[in-house]
């Protein structure tokens, strides 16, 4: 009897300790799995890691990628046990973090496209061109409404053996290029990867650094996000903000110069600084000094209070905690607008050995900008061949065709560019398009043409 009761104490007890490492197993597993989904959530990015970069997180909050976590861009798209191995390589950023470091600007641990950006969307999926319409207000008294729209040549079209035009071209074609500077704001050398195999580089004849410090530099290859760099947490021009929110009714245009009241309290942002409190305090008082200054007329108080509140809104948004900082520290170089963008390499000044240069030609990306102006006056219309499938001149293959078009002009351009054709800024017709002329392009220089390098072009010795 003793010996059959020592025997089930002894299975009681094995399984109860089979049972409770079971358990402990189990907990110790739950707890893991819940600290490593905790670890990869937004919460942990913006509260525990990136509570330094406040302002990424408010933009990422209201912006098309608001679903998309930031692990998924920041770690890619990969298996748990791949994920678990990069973790470590983001430890590198925790001592700057304990002991204070001056904000960055720029994150080094992006994955390549294809772990992260490729994960939704598809490259070889077929994209077509997409109509993107450009609504923007004068500051005048009546704040005059003008349209621009562009036909985006999103998708790749092939002209010819050997060539083809469109956005996308860079994502069909291994494209190199090399950058001093971590927001790749300048792109002195470039590497293109031909069909065959055969490479051609080019590089920027006026940039200031010699061979020796370009062969110093690692070249990348291109990804989606070197071009798209803004898309998960953007900071939009403020002032195309206010244009949007007229566009939408967020500010009543039947205000007299509502765009130039808007405009004035955008150029003080720079006084707006500190934490959120401090900051909306600031943003407050400046709107309703401004609103006791317009004395706006009694009748127009509804629209008043809404400007003042949409004001409120586009200031906050576009206002940063710490001093020194606006949306111009954080360059789009998706278009061409308000930072070089494309004219990083499509400048007409990346030159390679035989002296060609990287193609400057605005219908490379997009057709030529149809202005549609609110008084008519100016209009410029979409221009089109006079005849069907009429191939475009030679003369607008060039590379730098669109440095040297202006000497091309002669009476067999009104017959595709309508007529008569008048250089100017002011609209009416194709030579006095003002989506393109009377306006500086950062990083392109339209006065004058570039200078080629007197020689061949060096190139880094690092390929």
């Amino acid at each position: 009897m003793r010996t059959l009761m020592r025997g089930r104490l002894l299975f009681f007890g094995s399984f109860t300790a089979m049972a409770l490492t079971l358990l402990g197993v189990a907990v110790f597993g739950a707890v893991g799995i819940a600290g490593w989904e905790y670890t990869n959530s937004n919460a942990f990015c913006a509260t525990m890691c990136h509570n330094v970069h406040p302002e990424e997180i408010a933009s990422h909050q209201v912006n098309v990628h608001a679903r998309v976590n930031c692990v998924e861009c920041h770690m890619g798209r990969n298996s748990t046990l791949h994920l678990m191995a990069l973790k470590p390589t983001h430890a590198k950023e925790l001592w700057g973090m304990i002991a204070g470091y001056e904000r960055p600007i720029t994150s080094g641990t992006l994955r390549p496209s294809r772990e992260a950006c490729e994960g939704c969307h598809l490259p070889t999926a077929e994209h077509r061109d997409g109509v993107d319409v450009k609504v923007h207000y004068a500051s005048d008294d009546k704040s005059t409404e003008s349209r621009t729209k562009i036909v985006l040549h999103t998708g790749m079209e092939a002209i010819r053996e050997g060539y083809s035009k469109g956005i996308h071209w860079h994502v069909k074609n291994e494209v190199r290029f090399v950058s001093p500077d971590p927001q790749r704001r300048e792109i002195p050398w470039v590497e293109v990867v031909k069909a065959d195999g055969s490479k051609v580089t080019y590089t920027d004849a006026e940039t200031k650094l010699k061979p020796d410090e370009l062969a110093a530099l690692k070249p990348r290859a291109m990804a989606c996000y070197d071009c798209h760099n803004s898309i998960g947490h953007p900071f939009p021009n403020p002032e195309k903000t206010v244009d949007e929110a007229i566009r939408t009714g967020r500010i009543d245009r039947s205000l007299p110069n509502v765009k130039a009241r808007a405009v004035a309290l955008v150029g003080k942002l720079g006084d707006i600084t500190g934490e959120t409190e401090a900051r909306q305090a600031q943003v407050d008082k400046l709107v309703a000094e401004a609103a006791a200054k317009a004395a706006t007329p009694v009748d127009k108080k509804a629209a008043e209070d809404k400007f003042n509140k949409s004001m409120g809104e586009i200031l906050m948004a576009a206002s940063f905690r710490e001093k020194g900082f606006s949306w111009k520290s954080f360059p789009n170089h998706t278009g061409h607008a308000d930072t070089p963008g494309c004219f990083r390499c499509h400048d007409g000044k990346h030159f390679n050995d035989k002296g060609e240069a990287i193609r400057l030609q605005c219908t490379l990306c997009h057709a030529m900008p149809e202005v549609m102006r609110e008084d008519g006056k100016g209009t410029v219309a979409s221009l089109v061949p006079a005849k069907a499938g009429e191939k475009q001149p030679e003369s607008h293959q060039r590379p730098n065709f669109m440095h040297t078009h202006a000497d091309d002009v002669g009476p067999t351009c009104e017959e595709c560019h309508g007529t008569p054709l008048k250089r100017g800024k002011q609209g009416g017709n194709f030579c006095a398009n003002p989506a393109c002329h009377g306006r500086t392009w950062p990083g392109l220089n339209m006065v004058e043409p570039p200078k080629k390098a007197a020689t061949a072009v060096e190139l880094p010795k690092k390929s």
